[in-house]
């Protein structure tokens, strides 16, 4: 979701049911305060607040404290705050960090409360969230609360203008290539491209997955970046601006920035989330149509897929009356709520294919895009260094993008030093890594927690 990039000043604290005018609640003798951590902007803060009202209904003795926290300090505030003795009950945790998290132990497992309480439907969750941001070494560690999963936005009226078909299933690099050719333009004639054909995909995962590579290996123990079916996707991914000239350099996007390249009319395509529809496109776009399509496949097709989680701190000392929290603030109601108002896919399959998001009248239309995406989504490699091996391999991978240097240098550069890293994690944790997309049998398959 869009709100896990947004950065903060000021950490809010709010104590649980002070809307604005309203006054505190005493607390009666039995009464639960829970502590809940996540990051958001005040309006959502508004929205958990008035729909806690109906969790207290059915759980009078509990109330529940929130506080805001900017996305990019989250996981050092639930390490600092559990080493200090003082941790949340229940924290909002981004995909990115879920693993390192669940790994330092910060994590309650809640594979006993599945088992035990009779009212919760696991498997209502797409399987590929729970297993992507939820499960650590096989247990539950969290509920998935959203999925974040990416696809290809597109101007239809430039598409239209200059006679190219809309992408569909069918687009591959090569489609996609040849289209944002067509689309690139020196619209004065200064000898300088003011349209450009395509921004490139936010993820440089994305393209060594959809070219058959994987970035570490099943086992969890080796980088798979050395393969050429991997340096040869980012040499891809960097050929687009080095090479085809397609996509708008970092100077030439330096005063307005990707996202509002596309907004102005000034890229055919461009890969993001669906959120970017409600928080942004159908805000900012004034003087074109657009809609969305699958993201253009390599050997094959593939897609970035996140999202954010909630769990229980394993230091929390009311662990039951958390658990409450947990379903409720993973539960059909609110997941609806940020469905019809930010785009948000659902990680209930009961909520993601109603009409809470999939029939929405208001733009793109094809929002089923989004959700057949989930059947060929790939997850961040689920290991416990994931944090500092991604920032290892991103600040190479960006030099090959731009040109700097080629991507298969950049591969063999950070290939044993991110070996090194994972041999440390594998000594610690023996585990199996899956970062495959499941196909709808998959996700249909029971859930067994033991």
């Amino acid at each position: 979701m869009e709100a896990r990039y947004m950065k903060f000043v000021l950490i809010l604290v709010v104590v649980a049911g002070a809307i604005s005018g309203c006054t505190k609640r005493q607390e009666k003798p039995g009464m639960v305060t829970l502590r809940m951590t996540m990051w958001g902007k005040q309006e959502e803060l508004d929205y958990y607040y008035k729909s806690l009202e109906s969790f207290y209904r059915e759980h009078p003795n509990i109330r529940v404290e929130i506080e805001l926290i900017p996305w990019s300090r989250m996981f050092d505030k639930l390490l600092i705050s559990t080493a200090g003795g003082r941790p949340p009950d229940v924290s909002r945790i981004d995909s990115t960090y879920f693993t390192p998290c669940a790994a330092k132990g910060l994590l309650e497992c809640l594979d006993p409360y599945i088992k035990n309480d009779p009212s919760f439907d696991l498997d209502d969750f797409y399987r590929p969230a729970v297993e992507g941001w939820g499960m650590y070494a096989g247990k539950i560690y969290g509920l998935p609360g959203d999925v974040d999963i990416y696809a290809m936005y597109y101007n239809k009226d430039m598409f239209d203008k200059y006679g190219v078909p809309y992408p569909d299933e069918t687009w591959d690099w090569d489609k996609y290539v040849w289209a944002a050719k067509k689309l690139t333009k020196d619209l004065n004639g200064d000898g300088l491209i003011d349209q450009w054909g395509c921004i490139p995909d936010p993820w440089w995962q994305d393209y060594v997955w959809q070219n058959g590579g994987e970035i570490v290996s099943p086992d969890g123990e080796k980088c798979m970046l050395d393969r050429p079916e991997a340096y040869g996707a980012i040499q891809f991914a960097s050929d687009l601006r080095c090479k085809y000239r397609v996509a708008p350099r970092p100077t030439d996007m330096a005063d307005i920035g990707p996202q509002k390249m596309f907004t102005n009319g000034m890229v055919g395509m461009f890969i993001t989330g669906s959120w970017a529809a409600a928080l942004v496109f159908n805000k900012e776009i004034k003087k074109f149509d657009y809609d969305v399509a699958p993201i253009p496949k390599g050997r094959r097709r593939a897609a970035f897929m996140g999202g954010a989680a909630f769990g229980i701190l394993s230091r929390s000392k009311h662990k039951k009356e958390a658990w409450e929290l947990v379903k409720f603030m993973t539960g059909p109601e609110i997941q609806a709520h940020f469905a019809r108002t930010q785009h948000i896919i659902p990680s209930r399959r009961s909520v993601a294919e109603s009409g809470a998001y999939l029939y929405l009248k208001d733009k793109p239309r094809n929002k089923k895009a989004f959700i057949d995406a989930i059947n060929y989504g790939f997850v961040l490699p689920n290991v416990e260094c994931s944090r500092e091996m991604n920032d290892i391999i991103g600040n190479e991978i960006v030099l090959a993008i731009l040109g700097k240097k080629t991507a298969r240098e950049a591969c063999l550069k950070v290939t044993p030093i991110v070996n090194d890293l994972l041999t440390y994690g594998t000594r610690r944790r023996p585990a199996k890594v899956s970062t495959r997309p499941l196909k709808n049998s998959d996700t249909e398959r029971v859930f067994h927690v033991s």
